[in-house]
């Protein structure tokens, strides 16, 4: 993923987060004077939400903006600190690269379990729904560093 998908994504969700909030004002607005509200607005939120997440994740996973425990390093010093901070970067890297196949796996599972459920407000596969997570996972993979190198080696061979 480069920089310039990662900041449409950042728009996008930055559009989404407007919509969640125009449909949550519109069914408040609704249900205050009208005594009823648009059914599906909440579900919509929530459906809109998910995908904000998992979107948001990968665009930090991008940038190396997730959560980390420094701990360690705070009591390294010095090329002591070098040596195991490089060691653990790489231990790092390689369970994340795991975590994230393995995730990516049983999220495809899951994704296809689900495809004959529907939304309860709106006739809509949830399918939609929790593709979110696949999808933001293979950006993820695709950010990943040593798949960047690799894609750009292949490219350039062409």
């Amino acid at each position: 993923m480069g920089s310039k998908l990662a900041k449409m994504i950042e728009k996008t969700n930055g559009a989404l987060l407007a919509i969640i909030v125009v449909l949550l004002f519109l069914q408040v607005i609704t249900r205050y004077f009208n005594n009823s509200s648009f059914l599906w607005a909440g579900e919509a939120a929530l459906w809109i939400f998910v995908w904000m997440v998992f979107l948001g994740a990968a665009v930090l996973f991008y940038k190396k903006e997730h959560m980390i425990v420094d701990i360690i390093e705070y009591f390294l010093h010095g090329k002591q600190k070098e040596k195991v901070e490089k060691i653990l970067t790489k231990i790092i890297k390689m369970i994340c690269w795991v975590f994230l196949v393995i995730v990516f796996y049983y999220s495809v599972l899951f994704t296809i379990s689900v495809a004959n459920q529907y939304a309860v407000s709106f006739e809509l596969s949830r399918v939609y729904l929790s593709a979110a997570l696949p999808v933001s996972i293979v950006i993820m993979l695709i950010s990943a560093p040593t798949v960047s190198l690799l894609m750009r080696r292949q490219l350039s061979r062409w």
